[in-house]
């Protein structure tokens, strides 16, 4: 029981860990002995004669279906609150299977025929087939994605488009395959008791639907524990399967079952037993979106057309061998062909629109990565990518090649709000951005279509000022200085601005010129300006190296 505990318990893995030694003591112990029940009936199929091998083999199934009970009965008393429901349900079901088994066995034990007793049985087993899609749909388990849970009307739309399309897939593939490999047969047998045809047709469509929800919560939902699931749902189709071959074979009479038959069962019910003994990843959490890898995600949408491909092998064998397709076969196949068609025309549709979604915020992306997010102006990195294009136009963004050559001159204008300091601790940061805001709009609204206006952060601005414009560079920082400083309404008062402001020009001629000594130097006319205490502007020049006091405009 030690080490059933850990089912409730965080497990960095669908089976803890790689490792043999850090698996639960029950699921090592499960691992050895189910295959060796696999072993044992496989044993008494191939030694015994065929009487007493069906009778051996009827018992290690019997035991199997115990067996499995157990382990979910014992597994959901140390298994999370959500965790246990499904293993309770499972177990039931295997309770339903066992008495079957058991019934069949004390039958051949007197030596009579189990004809009597397959009326009976299959609507037990009826029965209790709900309980095991009962459990399927207990099974801890979160959306493939979160389209299926939140998002706009349209986006739901298509979600619930293509969860219709592949439910309709997986059900009409199955359908037509049971159709193929014994339905077909079934309906049109003439077996002696209309009652055990009935019967038969209810349960082989029962377990029809048994499968259809495996495939369907393996192809819409991701499990808490994938391991849980593939065990699960392996068992379970695998139960499916063998239980339509004993199905097809009474439906015509043959009521014998060879020892080979069961060993499918057997199988699937050990099978049942690991799910119910696996490890579990982590404490149970509803209504959470799993985040799916890629290849979950390609095998997600793969699998409603790779059951469509198991089934079209059926009349495609046929057509190869040369014999008709009756109606059913013929529009079922093409019915679900049409289906795929559609289903791959809202996925080429789906994955159009993502691909324009994923372009447009690489925009978003772009643009913010250039630009700043209070003020919407350029930021620095877009600032320095406009100066450098300025200083040479032959340079391409990125490039540290050395600016050369002989183009129009470049002003670069450095704009610094004197006390910004003294707002943020008055007024709070909120009234302090509002500035800087309304800073931000007077200096886009003051400069031309050419220019480049950026805050380079803080409290600190710049602009690349076009020299080609119909106004001299000087004047267009007079303007901008003046803009500024212009009263302004903040937190219900009448403020003031003042700021320092530096401007230098590059003359053609002054080439080889990098961007940051551009910038280094009309950040010395700006704090030259800031020592003035004027809110004047300080134009650049070589005085300042110096330390003179260059004259204000």
């Amino acid at each position: 029981m030690a080490g059933l505990r850990v089912l409730g318990d965080a497990v960095p893995g669908p089976l803890r860990s790689a490792g043999w030694s850090h698996m639960p003591r029950s699921f090592r112990r499960a691992l050895v002995g189910c295959p060796l029940l696999v072993g044992l009936a496989a044993v008494f199929a191939a030694l015994l004669d065929p009487g007493p091998a069906v009778i051996a083999t009827t018992v290690v199934a019997f035991v199997s279906e115990v067996t499995a009970a157990l382990a979910c009965f014992w597994s959901a008393r140390h298994a999370a609150a959500g965790d246990r429901r499904w293993r309770v349900l499972i177990g039931m079901f295997a309770v339903g299977l066992a008495g079957g088994a058991l019934l069949t066995a004390v039958t051949l034990l007197k030596g009579d025929s189990i004809r009597s007793s397959v009326t009976s049985e299959y609507l037990g087993l009826i029965a209790f087939y709900g309980l095991a899609l009962a459990g399927l749909l207990c099974l801890p388990t979160h959306p493939v994605d979160g389209r299926g849970v939140h998002g706009r009307g349209s986006d739901l739309t298509r979600w619930y488009a293509i969860v219709v399309l592949d439910s309709a897939l997986i059900v009409g593939s199955i359908l037509l395959f049971e159709w193929g490999t014994s339905l077909e047969a079934i309906a049109r047998a003439s077996a002696p008791d209309p009652v055990q045809l009935l019967i038969a047709l209810v349960h082989q469509l029962t377990m029809l639907a048994l499968a259809a929800t495996v495939l369907l919560i393996a192809t819409f939902r991701r499990p808490r524990s994938p391991t849980t699931l593939a065990l699960l749902g392996g068992g379970l189709l695998a139960y499916s399967l063998t239980g339509s071959i004993h199905v097809y074979r009474f439906a015509h009479g043959h009521y014998d079952l060879p020892a080979w038959s069961l060993i499918p069962l057997i199988v699937s019910l050990q099978l049942i037993t690991l799910a119910a003994l696996a490890p579990v990843r982590g404490p149970v959490e509803q209504h959470t979106a799993a985040e799916a890898g890629p290849r979950s995600m390609w095998a997600h949408t793969a699998l409603p057309y790779a059951v469509l491909g198991v089934t079209s092998l059926l009349p495609l064998g046929k057509l190869v061998a040369g014999t008709p397709l009756n109606r059913v076969e013929a529009y079922g196949a093409v019915s679900l062909l049409l289906l795929a068609f559609t289903r791959q025309m809202i996925t080429m549709a789906e994955n159009t629109r993502l691909l324009a979604e994923v372009r447009k915020r690489e925009k978003q992306l772009n643009y913010q990565a250039f630009h700043d997010p209070l003020t919407g102006l350029a930021n620095r990195a877009l600032f320095a990518r406009r100066l450098q294009h300025e200083v040479d136009p032959d340079i391409e963004p990125g490039n540290d090649a050395t600016p050369t050559g002989s183009q129009a001159a470049v002003s670069v204008l450095c704009l610094d709000l004197d006390q910004f300091k003294r707002v943020n601790d008055t007024f709070g940061h909120a009234i302090g951005d509002e500035l800087l805001k309304i800073i931000a709009g007077r200096l886009r609204a003051g400069i031309g279509t050419n220019d480049t206006v950026a805050r380079l952060g803080g409290d600190e601005f710049a602009v690349i000022i076009d020299s080609s414009g119909p106004d001299e560079p000087v004047h267009v920082a007079q303007r901008l200085a003046a803009a500024v400083q212009t009263p302004c309404h903040l937190a219900g008062r009448t403020y003031l601005p003042h700021a320092s402001l530096g401007l230098v020009t590059l003359d053609p001629d002054a080439r080889p010129v990098s961007p940051d000594s551009l910038l280094h130097q009309a950040d010395l006319a700006m704090y030259a300006a800031k020592r003035t205490k004027t809110g004047r502007l300080v134009v650049y020049d070589r005085h300042l190296v110096r330390g003179d006091h260059p004259p204000c405009l």
